[in-house]
């Protein structure tokens, strides 16, 4: 995104604790300590990082308010309680400049059933699709190509990236963001066995997100057999993972890329979930669980605690077990040397 900003300008954007140095010129991009040059902003905020502070060519450093550094020529730091928060309030400033530029408009190639309602400064990209009775907040933005099934409803606020697909009945809410091909509100994997055959099972349901969820590219959330699944308000969904029917997620979890949830699993608030884990169904995620990468929940977990493995169980368990896996090798060397006759190894050691 394109972007000029004065040292005064980003200053009253940050509110940095103390400011050092000057800087005339105009900030127009963003950059790691290393790439950073003239006219660039950059951060400081893991430790592993520090030897670059002093070498960054970076015009706007923002930097630990403890953090002992003075500005070289044509520089400024900005000292701050969080430099990763603070570069953050200046991309969402940056956000917001770009939407704010772009007028609301309804592009002549999209089909918009006329039961349709479209509140105030909605935009409509081109060869959208708009089936009957959809309703569509003030402020929302529909990007190109995506398909909105009949009786869905999108909150105010809310940005439909291009290419994704709502089905039928899906309910969005408020400051909502679903990015290329998502499908929300796709038919659960419901089948019977009957007479030898896998006999479909109709998936009635719908798909519920509440307010200020994320949703990552290719994300499939599916609807519910009956009811809803339920992503609760404020959590954020990374790319391509994989959300069964009758699921409920609470409020505020991180569920990130590649994760796959069975049906009718209940994830309480707070839960955080690593790349890869594998969720078996029916089962309860408890407030504030923790679930490392690459690891297989087969069993209710308990509140705050971390998991680890396929079979998950608790992080401390988990690594004593990995250490001791470890160590096998060695330990059957010794074994062989010093037990050769041991009956319960066998002679063959």
């Amino acid at each position: 995104m394109r972007f000029q900003f004065s040292v005064e300008e980003l200053q009253f954007i940050v509110q940095p604790k103390r400011v050092h140095g000057r800087f005339d010129g105009i900030i127009s991009s963003i950059a790691n300590l290393r790439e950073a040059s003239s006219g660039s902003l950059s951060f400081f905020a893991n430790p592993k990082y520090a030897q670059d502070v002093a070498h960054s060519k970076a015009s706007i450093l923002l930097l630990p308010e403890d953090f002992e550094f003075s500005p070289r020529v044509n520089q400024v730091a900005f000292f701050c309680e969080n430099p990763s928060l603070s570069l953050t309030k200046i991309c969402q400033h940056i956000e917001k400049l770009n939407e704010n530029s772009k007028a609301a408009e309804i592009d002549p190639s999209a089909i918009i059933h006329p039961s349709v309602r479209l509140a105030k400064n909605v935009s409509i990209g081109p060869c959208v699709v708009l089936e009957e009775r959809v309703s569509i907040g003030e402020n929302s933005t529909i990007g190109a190509g995506t398909f909105i099934g009949k009786h869905s409803s999108i909150g105010h606020h809310s940005k439909i990236f291009p290419n994704v697909s709502l089905m039928s009945f899906s309910q969005i809410g408020n400051y909502a963001v679903i990015h290329s091909g998502a499908v929300i509100g796709s038919d659960g994997f419901g089948f019977a066995k009957i007479a030898g055959k896998n006999e479909k099972i109709p998936q009635i349901g719908n798909v519920i997100l509440e307010d200020f969820v994320d949703v990552g590219a290719n994300v499939t959330i599916d609807r519910a057999r009956f009811a809803s699944t339920i992503v609760g308000e404020g959590t954020k969904i990374d790319n391509l993972v994989q959300i069964g029917h009758n699921v409920k997620i609470g409020k505020h979890c991180i569920i990130v890329s590649q994760v796959g949830i069975a049906g009718s699993v209940t994830i309480g608030d707070g839960v955080t979930i690593g790349g890869q884990v594998g969720i078996a169904g029916h089962l309860h995620i408890a407030d504030n669980t923790q679930i490392c990468a690459q690891s297989g929940v087969t069993k209710n977990t308990a509140p705050n605690s971390i998991l680890l493995g396929s079979p998950a169980i608790p992080h401390g368990e988990a690594v004593r077990q990995f250490a001791s896996i470890a160590r096998l090798p060695e330990i059957l060397q010794k074994l062989k040397r010093g037990v050769p006759s041991n009956p319960f190894l066998g002679e063959d050691l």
